[in-house]
């Protein structure tokens, strides 16, 4: 029964990585020349500088908003505030990826509810340009991605032991000094494992960069399909790909090497 899994993996997962790989280094002038060139071009470690710090802004405000979230939903709710936390959990996972970009493109154009409501409102004299700027596409991947941390925290607070807190209440510490010598510790393995799935696919966002972002918020992602596309550079195209994996891989690797598989899948509730 595993076998046609693992030829599925083997020809969709493997080969066009191995192939990929191979191609950075065999294509074009060959070695490492296809990597020198990407570092050579100013425009492409500009944009792989800000995906790293949008992706790393967006991991934040997941694991600040999810971990809020993921504790709402642990503890004892009356049932329909628990399914209306999950509701809004759920539904945007449940979304396309295109579909919940264009929403945010229709809620942040000039013309758009935001703008609409703040001037009707008085707050602003003039639409402002909400479109096309990073905070759009920093909106537009935490909403995505919110779910994605949410559902990594979950387990880890579900299985929180509350009697813990209110011993420690007991004995003289704070609310403050509770949670955060008690419950952090102990649910760190979550926004670790939440942190690691978050940054490792933001780095990876296409569509939401083109859409919300334009040139203006230029991504590794929508740079490497400029090569392809637009300039015909593939062997650039695929350094720069292998150059994104790798970042993604060694996030993944260090998470692993500082708490642990056992400590991860005890995270993600494996």
């Amino acid at each position: 029964m595993v076998i046609p899994l693992v030829v599925v993996a083997l020809l969709f997962i493997v080969y066009p990585l191995v192939k990929l790989t191979a191609d950075a280094f065999t294509q074009g002038d060959g070695g490492f020349s296809n990597f020198a060139a990407v570092f050579a071009s100013r425009a492409i470690v500009n944009s792989m500088l800000n995906t790293m710090m949008m992706s790393l802004i967006v991991t934040v405000l997941c694991l600040v908003m999810g971990g809020s979230l993921a504790w709402a939903l642990a503890r004892p709710q009356r049932p329909w505030v628990k399914a209306l936390l999950w509701a809004a959990v759920l539904l945007p996972f449940w979304m396309g990826v295109v579909v919940k970009t264009y929403a945010w493109a229709v809620l942040l154009a000039k013309n758009g509810a935001i703008n609409s409501t703040l001037l009707q409102l008085g707050v602003i004299e003039e639409p402002l340009s909400l479109l096309y700027t990073p905070f759009a596409v920093i909106l537009g991947m935490t909403y995505t991605m919110l779910p994605y941390a949410v559902l990594a925290m979950y387990p880890t607070m579900v299985g929180f032991n509350r009697e813990l807190l209110n011993s420690a209440r007991i004995l003289g510490s704070s609310h403050t000094q509770a949670m955060v010598k008690v419950w952090f510790p102990l649910v760190l393995p979550g926004f670790i494992a939440a942190a690691a799935i978050v940054f490792a696919i933001s780095i990876g966002f296409y569509i939401t960069p083109v859409l919300l972002g334009g040139a203006q918020v230029p991504f590794m992602a929508t740079v490497i399909g400029d090569d392809i596309f637009a300039y015909f550079n593939y062997p650039r195209a695929a350094a720069s790909s292998v150059i994104l994996l790798l970042l993604a891989l060694t996030v993944l690797l260090v998470t692993l090497r500082g708490v642990g598989a056992k400590a991860i899948k005890g995270g993600l509730g494996a």
